[in-house]
């Protein structure tokens, strides 16, 4: 018997397994279209399951749903841990390496957290999205970024400097260091092959930001240089690989070399390398004044909101701020953020907040 403060108790068990008797007799008299309740106890005829999901900590006395069809799901409660016999011994033999690879093998896998084995025999936890509703509409995705500043003790990742602007706490370059250029932060890919990139980046303008940077002679630069003062997202080296491009225009009403690519009419382009493959903002609702800092909290950049004036263009996309890329080949590359500006603080600044990314096959 388990004593005050040490699990569960004998009568704990008892109850517990009283009641997922109850849940199973349920199970038993439902119809496809009922909401089937059982309980994820039984790791030994379903182990697969319970190693992926049960068995992890973050995910202990948690509700999950599995879609076993179209119009039937179970409803699977997480035991406690400390029961005898406990199901995770035997289970946790189990090997997955991807997402893409628990759901392919376990269809109907619900969103989670979930352990996957690394090339080297490593396991390591990871959130996966089985819905994919954000991406392509499928699932299977593992997360390699997840950066929330507005969450309590979140912290910007290496390579980022954390600050405060009115009390709004966000990532960026070094601010204290004179000229332009780009503060850089990679996410492992846990060591999974990847053929397609989905995320979403969330910003604000701070000065006079400049859109498309070009050199003195007005040429494009190099996808190493600060192209955009944004955030560029690559991954690979000599030369980087482009993903995704999150651009930063100087105001959402003229048409002027620093504003967005998209806006209508712009004769401004983007380096051959990004393409299409981009969003652009501005957070600036009317023409910037020289020596103009502010920092524009009102107007979220790349959300696809409060496109103004000639800026309309560039919201088209019902997606944003979400992207997804298909790689023009297999890579387990590590996946790399840039924060860039052409100018130094305090002319200008491209802070961030959120930044989530995933990798499927």
């Amino acid at each position: 018997m388990s004593s005050p403060g040490q699990g569960y108790s004998y009568y704990s068990v008892i109850i517990f397994w009283t009641v997922g008797l109850l849940l199973k007799a349920r199970e038993a008299h439902a119809t496809t279209d009922d909401l089937c309740i059982a309980d994820c106890s039984n790791g030994y005829t379903n182990p697969s399951l319970y190693h992926q999901y049960c068995c992890l900590p973050p995910n202990n006395g948690n509700i999950i749903k599995l879609k076993k069809t179209e119009t039937y799901k179970i409803i699977t409660m997480c035991p406690p841990q400390d029961l005898p016999n406990d199901p995770c011994q035997e289970a946790r033999s189990i090997s997955y390496y991807s997402c893409s690879d628990i759901l392919e093998r376990l269809p109907g896998t619900a969103t989670g957290y979930y352990n996957i084995t690394q090339s080297n025999g490593s396991i390591v936890n990871v959130y996966c999205d089985m819905e994919g509703n954000n991406c392509d509409g499928t699932g299977g995705w593992t997360r390699v970024a997840d950066i929330d500043m507005t969450k309590p003790n979140a912290t910007c990742p290496h390579g980022l400097f954390q600050y405060t602007f009115e009390n709004r706490v966000i990532c960026d370059q070094d601010l204290d260091e004179f000229g332009s250029g780009c503060g850089s932060t990679f996410f492992s890919s846990f060591g999974i092959n990847y053929t397609t990139v989905c995320g979403q980046v969330r910003g604000y303008q701070f000065g006079s930001v400049d859109g498309v940077n070009r050199n003195r002679e007005g040429q494009t630069l190099s996808i190493d240089d600060p192209y955009a003062d944004g955030v560029s997202i690559t991954h690979g080296s000599n030369p980087r690989q482009h993903i995704w491009t999150y651009i930063a225009g100087q105001d959402e009403t003229t048409n002027s070399n620093e504003n967005c690519p998209c806006n209508n009419r712009s004769s401004v382009t983007t380096p051959s390398y990004v393409g299409n493959d981009y969003y652009c903002e501005s957070g600036s609702p009317s023409p910037i004044p020289n020596y103009h800092y502010v920092f524009y909290l009102d107007d979220t950049l790349w959300d696809g909101r409060q496109c103004g004036s000639l800026e309309s263009t560039c919201c088209i996309s019902s997606k944003a701020p979400w992207f997804v890329k298909g790689l023009s080949q297999s890579t387990d590359d590590p996946i790399e953020l840039r924060i860039c500006t052409g100018e130094s603080y305090p002319e200008e600044a491209i802070p961030i907040d959120v930044t989530e990314l995933y990798i499927n096959k």
